[in-house]
């Protein structure tokens, strides 16, 4: 497994994304007012593991639309740094890799992607295939 470790711009939203095979990601830029707004370039690998860590008092959860997923923002610096849901009891995540400042995970451009017309099923369906299994940690 690859690792690549990253966080916010102020450092209290921390992610280690490891995946077994980085050469094979590709970017998604969504096509949502919320991701372009935030500059977001998007990777998530269903084989891979996310970890979240954040001081519990710094981390935002915004939802909007559908209201079915989290956007991780930190509170302090305002970054977005990955959006959560959670299926069946199981977390999954995309994380933003501009917000979390990976480094070292050369990816080439985005690929645009509008999700807009998707049923609230196929969405479900879709993050629990394609979305990176996830965890979040939570400090005082």
């Amino acid at each position: 497994m690859a690792r690549f470790d990253g966080a916010c711009h102020c450092g209290r939203l921390k992610v280690a994304f490891e995946t077994p095979s980085p050469a094979a990601l590709s970017l998604r830029a969504c096509q949502c007012s919320f991701c372009r707004r935030h500059g977001a370039r998007n990777v998530s690998d269903p084989a891979g593991s996310l970890a979240i860590s954040a001081e519990a008092a710094s981390l935002h959860r915004y939802r909007f639309g559908r209201k079915g997923i989290d956007m991780l923002i930190c509170g302090e610096c305002g970054t977005y740094v990955a959006a959560l849901c959670e299926i069946d009891g199981a977390l999954y995540a995309t994380l933003n890799i501009t917000g979390a400042d990976i480094q070292g995970l050369t990816l080439g451009a985005a690929e645009p992607v509008d999700y807009e017309e998707e049923t609230d099923a196929a969405r479900l369906a879709r993050r629990r295939a394609k979305w990176t299994p996830a965890s979040l940690t939570l400090a005082a």
